[in-house]
């Protein structure tokens, strides 16, 4: 079995090393890869159209990302190609959720905005005092695998965590208080505190929070996304952030991305941006080697992988 991948010098495909029964073929650019294609059973991280149309024996494809956006779903359906996708980034992704609560709630940005200019920051009258988690409701729009690492933080901070999944026919942890229907947002937006936005990036979830959506919510609601930038439309964010109806907002992916320097986003006290970075740490890509290298077993024992991406709902 050969399987095609960029690198096997840097983790995670330095684990697959440990495996007998492949071959490994390096292609550190899509040059490369189109040049090898022909004669892969496998492959990780890459998976353009061109790509599969050039590798007849191609039938797995691994990424190492939980997002797929981007993935041909109609061509690798067309193929029967299995996709897996990373799914390790759940609970270093839900800290840095936290983290953009525990700053927001507790004022920190403004703070240290203050505390650039004073040595010791002055209680500035006109900036409201800084809340607490406890007793507050947490929406969490799209219970995967992030949702639930998340959710469980939150509980711990004795918030109320009302969810909203597709399959509300699964059993949830004891620490969801409530599990709804998507169809449900529209009644469960103005009862939210925070809203943890987490659903996958498809074309059903392109602009899901806009204008309307920031029109159902209560004033001095608090918004967070970690998953893709465009599920919130930011324009409409930008409005409800004026109206003063969002109180804050952290972002760890923005439309556009990079965000450019001169993008009004920058200039709100209350947002917080990170670059893209809450998938990263070093746990994460332990879970991501040892998920790889398990799957490479699986696929040479012909069992189950582990992971696999659903072509037709392309999460």
């Amino acid at each position: 079995m050969k399987l095609l991948l960029r690198t096997v010098d840097f983790r995670p495909n330095n684990r697959l090393c440990e495996i007998d029964g492949s071959q490994f073929i390096v292609a550190p650019s899509m040059e490369d890869a189109m040049r090898l294609a022909g004669d892969v059973d496998a492959a990780i991280d890459y998976y353009s159209p061109a790509f599969i149309d050039a590798a007849p024996k191609l039938r797995w494809v691994q990424t190492l990302s939980t997002g797929v956006n981007g993935v041909p779903f109609d061509l690798l359906r067309e193929r029967g190609i299995v996709l897996t996708n990373a799914g390790a980034y759940g609970p270093n992704m839900a800290d840095h959720t936290m983290a953009f609560m525990l700053m927001l709630s507790r004022q920190i940005p403004q703070i240290l905005r203050r505390q650039a200019t004073e040595r010791w920051p002055r209680q500035d009258k006109e900036v409201p005092d800084p809340g607490e988690l406890d007793g507050q409701t947490l929406l969490i729009i799209g219970l995967g695998g992030i949702g639930l690492q998340t959710a469980k933080r939150a509980a711990a901070f004795g918030m109320h965590i009302v969810a909203t999944r597709r399959h509300v026919d699964r059993p949830a942890p004891d620490f969801v208080d409530e599990l709804h229907p998507v169809e449900a947002l529209d009644d469960l937006l103005p009862r939210a505190d925070w809203i943890n936005v987490s659903v996958p990036y498809t074309a059903e979830t392109v602009d899901l929070i806009g204008d309307r959506e920031f029109g159902l919510m209560r004033t001095g609601v608090h918004i967070l996304c970690l998953a893709r930038g465009g599920i919130i439309n930011t324009n409409a964010l930008l409005r409800a952030l004026d109206s003063g109806k969002v109180a804050g907002a952290g972002l760890d992916v923005t439309d556009p991305e990079p965000l450019p320097d001169d993008h009004p986003l920058w200039d709100y006290p209350n947002v917080i941006i990170t670059p893209h970075t809450s998938g990263q740490a070093e746990t994460a890509h332990r879970r991501l080697g040892e998920l790889v290298t398990d799957n490479l077993r699986r696929f040479l024992q012909d069992q189950p992988l582990r992971n696999v991406v659903d072509l037709a709902l392309k999460y």
